[in-house]
C-alpha cells in the first residue's frame, strides 16, 4: 500500500512551482512565528484545501437510515485523498444517535467532522494504520484495547476503547465501546455497594470537607444536592438510646487509629434503620485526628430477620417446655424398674432430636381392677402439640376401655371407630396386651404396629397377630392372639423409631433388634434381676429423626396352674 502510506507531511509542506518552472523553497515564516508553527499552519491549510468527496447523497442517506436504528456508537466515514491519491483523512458522513466522541459530541453533531483534524492524536497510531488497511484491503479488523489520549488545558486525559472497523461501500463503518478501567472499577464498586446496601464516607476534621458515596445518600434517604452530613449533624438522626455509642466512637477516634465498629439506630423518613459502622481515624504527626474514613451498612433487614428468628426460637422453646410438661402429665416415664402384679417393668421414651420433647409415641402399663395388667404402646403420626394431644386422647381411651372390661381386640376396634369419627386427619398404630397373672396368660393384638418380642432364656421370638392401621377403615375388626408365659420370660414392646431406618427393610431392623436382645441375655443367669437392665441397655434407637418408646416386662410370679410345655397363640 505505498500510495496510501505516502508521507503526508512532506506532501503538504512542499511549495508549488514558481512561474517559469523554477522551484522555490519553503515560504519564509512571518515575523514572530516559529518554523514549526509555520509548518503546522501549512499542513492545516493544505488539508483544508483538499476537496471534500462529493458523493451522491443517496449513499449517505441510505447508510444514515440504517445507523438511525442501531444501538451504541457507530459512524460511517469516507476517505479524503491528496493529489497523489494517498488517504490523508476520513470524513464522517453518517452517525448513529447514541454515538458519542471524547468531546461529548453526539449523533448528528459528528457528521461533517474530519477524523485527522478533530482527533489529531489518532494519526500514526495502530488505529490510524487499521483505518488505512481496511480501506485498502476490505478485511475487517478489531482493536481490543486502544488507548486514546486527548490534551485538555495541557493535561492528558486517557480513555480506553474497543473498536471494530469494516469497509462499507467505499467508506469505513466504525463502532466503538468505551472500556476504561476506572469506569469499570467505579461500576463494580457501585454494584458492590448496592448489593451489600453499604456506602463509604470521608470526614476531614481540619478543612471540613466531607465526601459520601452515592449509596450512602440512598441509605439515609438524602438528596445528594443537599450534601453530606457532618458528624455533629449525623448525631441528630441517631436514636436517643444510641447517642452514647456514637460518642464513645468519637472518643475512640480521638485516642487512636484503630478501626472501631459499632451499630446504631437512626430515624429516616419516619422509620428506624439499623446501621452498622466500621470506621477509623487518621492522625497527624502530633497525634491529632485529621480525617475519619468509614463504611456504613444498612442492616435493617438482617436485624429484622434476627429478631424474627429469636422470636421463633423463643416460641419453640416455650412450646418445648409446654410439651415437656404435657409429657410428665399424660405419660410420666419412670427412670427405675417398677413392679405390677406378676411383672417387673422398665420403660424409656426418647424424643426425636429434630422435634420437640414430645411426639406421638406413647406407652401404658397399669394394673386393672380385676387383677389383670394392661400393657400397650402406640404411635401417632407427627410431632409437637398436635401429635401429643392426639396421643393423650388415644392413651386415655385405651386405658378407659381396658377398665371397662374390653379385651384387646374390642379396644382397638372401638379406638379405630373413635379416630375415624373425631380425628379423620390422624393415623396411628398400637399394640395392646392384657396379662392375667393368675395363669400367666397374655392376650394381645396390634394395629399396623411392629410385633412385640418374647425372650425365653437367650432365645427371642416375634409374637405376630397383626391388624389394620388405626384411622383408615371405620369398620375394621381385630382378633387376639394368646400365649402362656413362664417365670423369667421377658416381653419387649416398642415403637418403630427403635428399628426403622431410611433405606433398610423393617424386618431387617427386627432381626437386628432380636439379635441384640439375645446377645444381651446370653451371659445373664436365669431369674437374674439384671435382665431388664441388660435388655434396655441393648436397645439403641437407630433413627434420630423419630421418637422411640420402649416397654420391657419380666414375668416374676409363679403360675397357679401348670403351664403347657410349648407356647400357644
Amino acid at each position: 500500500m505505498p500510495s496510501n502510506r505516502s508521507n503526508v507531511l512532506e506532501t503538504t509542506v512542499a511549495a508549488p512551482s514558481a512561474p517559469g518552472g523554477r522551484e522555490e523553497g519553503p515560504a519564509e515564516p512571518r515575523a514572530g512565528t516559529a518554523p514549526a508553527q509555520s509548518a503546522d499552519l501549512a499542513v492545516e491549510r493544505f488539508m483544508e484545501s483538499l476537496p471534500v468527496p462529493d458523493r451522491p447523497s443517496a449513499s449517505a442517506t441510505a447508510v444514515q437510515a440504517v445507523l438511525d436504528v442501531l444501538p451504541g456508537s457507530v459512524v460511517w466515514s469516507v476517505p479524503i485523498h491528496d493529489p497523489s491519491g494517498a488517504i490523508v483523512d476520513f470524513l464522517i458522513r453518517a452517525a448513529s444517535p447514541e454515538a458519542e466522541d471524547v468531546h461529548g459530541r453526539r449523533g448528528r453533531e459528528l457528521i461533517g467532522l474530519r477524523i485527522r483534524q478533530s482527533y489529531p492524536s489518532t494519526v500514526g497510531t495502530p488505529l490510524w494504520e487499521a483505518y488505512l488497511r481496511v480501506a485498502e484491503t476490505g478485511v475487517s479488523e478489531q482493536i481490543s484495547e486502544y488507548e486514546h489520549v486527548e490534551l485538555a488545558e495541557g493535561v492528558p486525559h486517557r480513555s480506553t476503547y474497543i473498536l471494530r472497523i469494516a469497509r462499507l461501500d467505499d467508506g469505513l463503518l466504525i463502532t466503538w465501546v468505551r472500556d476504561d478501567l476506572a469506569d469499570r472499577l467505579e461500576t463494580r464498586l457501585a454494584r458492590t455497594e448496592h448489593l451489600g446496601n453499604l456506602g463509604w464516607g470521608r470526614w476531614n476534621l481540619i478543612t471540613g470537607e466531607i465526601t459520601w458515596s452515592p449509596q450512602l445518600y440512598r441509605i439515609h434517604g438524602r438528596d445528594p444536592a443537599e450534601g453530606p452530613l457532618t458528624i455533629e449533624e449525623y448525631s441528630t438522626l441517631v436514636h436517643d438510646d444510641d447517642v452514647p455509642i456514637l460518642k464513645r466512637a468519637s472518643e475512640a477516634w480521638a485516642r487512636g487509629a484503630e478501626p472501631h465498629e459499632f451499630e446504631i439506630r437512626i430515624e429516616v423518613a419516619g422509620s428506624v434503620r439499623h446501621i452498622r459502622v466500621s470506621a477509623e481515624a487518621f492522625h497527624d504527626a502530633a497525634g491529632r485526628p485529621v480525617e475519619v474514613h468509614g463504611l456504613m451498612q444498612d442492616v435493617t433487614g438482617w436485624r429484622r430477620t434476627v429478631d424474627e428468628l429469636a422470636d421463633v426460637s423463643r416460641r419453640l422453646e416455650e412450646e418445648n417446655q409446654l410439651t415437656a410438661h404435657l409429657q410428665k402429665i399424660v405419660m410420666p416415664v419412670q427412670d427405675e424398674p417398677y413392679d405390677l402384679p406378676g411383672l417387673r417393668l422398665a420403660t424409656r421414651y426418647q424424643p426425636a432430636e429434630t422435634a420437640g420433647y414430645l411426639g406421638g409415641d406413647w406407652y401404658q402399663a397399669i394394673g386393672l381392677d380385676n387383677g389383670d395388667v394392661l400393657l400397650a404402646v402406640g404411635d401417632v403420626a407427627g410431632h409437637g402439640l398436635a401429635a401429643a394431644s392426639a396421643m393423650a386422647k388415644l392413651r386415655h381411651a385405651i386405658t378407659g376401655l381396658a377398665f371397662a372390661g374390653h379385651d384387646p381386640a374390642e379396644i382397638l376396634a372401638a379406638l379405630n371407630r373413635l379416630l375415624c369419627k373425631l380425628r379423620p386427619d390422624v393415623l396411628a398404630t398400637a399394640l395392646v396386651a392384657l396379662y392375667h397373672p393368675a395363669d400367666r396368660t397374655l392376650r394381645w393384638t396390634h394395629a399396623g404396629h411392629p410385633p412385640m418380642l418374647l425372650a425365653r432364656g437367650s432365645h427371642v421370638e416375634r409374637l405376630l397377630h397383626p391388624g389394620v392401621l388405626l384411622g383408615v377403615f371405620e369398620d375394621a375388626t381385630y382378633t387376639c392372639g394368646t400365649v402362656r408365659l413362664r417365670p423369667d420370660d421377658l416381653l419387649v414392646m416398642f415403637t418403630d423409631g427403635l428399628i426403622e431406618k431410611r433405606g433398610r427393610d423393617l424386618y431387617e431392623g427386627l432381626d437386628l433388634l432380636s439379635t441384640a436382645v439375645a446377645e444381651a441375655l446370653r451371659p445373664i443367669p436365669a431369674a437374674s434381676p439384671d435382665k431388664l437392665t441388660a435388655v434396655m441397655d441393648s436397645m439403641v434407637p437407630v433413627n434420630a429423626a423419630d421418637d422411640a418408646c420402649i416397654l420391657a416386662a419380666q414375668i416374676t410370679q409363679a403360675a397357679q396352674i401348670a403351664p403347657p410345655a410349648r407356647w400357644e397363640g
